[in-house]
């Protein structure tokens, strides 16, 4: 099997393509997960509960709606988990309807930077022959987060 590491589903698409999943799987595209997904679509890094919501435009939609949103995502695989250091999650789409990317996470405040592909790819093919034969487990996806101090952090 190889890895597919390029975009899977154009950025332009994810709308479409999240939409397809939840009616697929039963689900309406609501006023609260249309919002929710605006703001995962506009966003420019991971983002907790607490900052989706503070970002909607629509003040009516609640902090519970918003978290039952996210949840429902999650178990649909659109979001996933991208960082939870700081002691609340934060998520973004999957990268099922992302490109493939890495993340740069700060230990001083928390920031998340995106690393645009994979370096690991070679590697990873390696590894997945190796784990294949000798366990019978096929590697399907991975997640790397890189630990450090940020630019800002490290020059204060």
């Amino acid at each position: 099997m190889q890895f597919v590491f390029s975009m899977r589903v154009p950025v332009s698409d994810a709308r479409a393509a999240v939409t397809g999943r939840l009616v697929s799987r039963g689900f309406r595209l609501t006023g609260p997960r249309r919002a929710v997904l605006d703001v995962l679509l506009d966003r420019s890094e991971p983002l907790s509960v607490a900052q989706i919501h503070a970002r909607l435009r629509d003040g009516r939609i609640n902090l519970v709606s918003v978290y039952r949103t996210v949840h429902l995502l999650s178990d649909l695989g659109v979001v996933r988990v991208a960082d939870a250091s700081t002691g609340s999650q934060r998520f973004e789409l999957s990268g099922e309807f992302t490109r493939h990317h890495h993340h740069l996470i700060c230990q001083r405040c928390g920031r998340i930077e995106d690393l645009e592909g994979c370096l690991l790819e070679e590697a990873l093919e390696a590894l997945n022959r190796r784990v294949r034969r000798s366990n019978g487990f096929q590697v399907t996806d991975h997640d790397v987060r890189l630990l450090g101090v940020c630019g800002r952090c490290a020059s204060a």
